[in-house]
């Protein structure tokens, strides 16, 4: 089966719709994991206000698509390709890496303190494993939010 023809009538529209889409999931995502690690932390004040600052950088790296990409067509086609125009790019990547670092490592850090307070101290030997302690509820919680991580992570690297 042969495949489509792929050629674009409007290039830079056509760029320009992926950088929107691309803005709207990024963010949308992200505030996902925000809202996950505020309500960990049970709404917080410093911990809202830190990860809404971090939240509000991973949507400014997102938008930088729109001015450091440009559309192009491959010479005389109607084939379109995206150039990088501008190598602050790269901030998409490095604040949602930062981003998604940070979340991890906060709603690990809390969970892990509530998985020791009640662990008794007996069974807080040097063969103590961590998930062992976990309600399942708490089990499932911490091990989405390390998926989630490792896929995300996996795709901006």
């Amino acid at each position: 089966m042969p495949l489509p023809d792929s050629q674009i009538d409007n290039c830079e529209l056509s760029i320009r719709t992926l950088d929107a889409f691309f803005l709207l999931s990024r963010a949308s995502t992200s505030l996902l994991m925000y809202i996950r690690v505020c309500a960990v932390y049970n709404m917080n004040r410093y911990v809202v206000l830190f990860f809404g600052f971090t939240w509000l950088s991973v949507v400014a790296g997102a938008a930088t698509p729109f001015g450091a990409m440009e559309a192009a067509y491959i010479k005389d086609t109607k084939y379109c390709l995206c150039l990088v125009k501008h190598l602050y790019a790269v901030a998409t990547s490095v604040a949602d890496f930062v981003n998604d670092s940070l979340i991890l490592l906060a709603i690990m850090y809390k969970l892990g303190m509530a998985g020791i307070r009640r662990s008794p101290a007996s069974q807080l030997s040097s063969t103590w494993k961590p998930m062992d302690h976990f309600q399942s509820f708490t089990k499932a919680f911490l091990q989405d939010s390390q998926i989630y991580y490792a896929q995300v992570s996996s795709i901006l690297t």
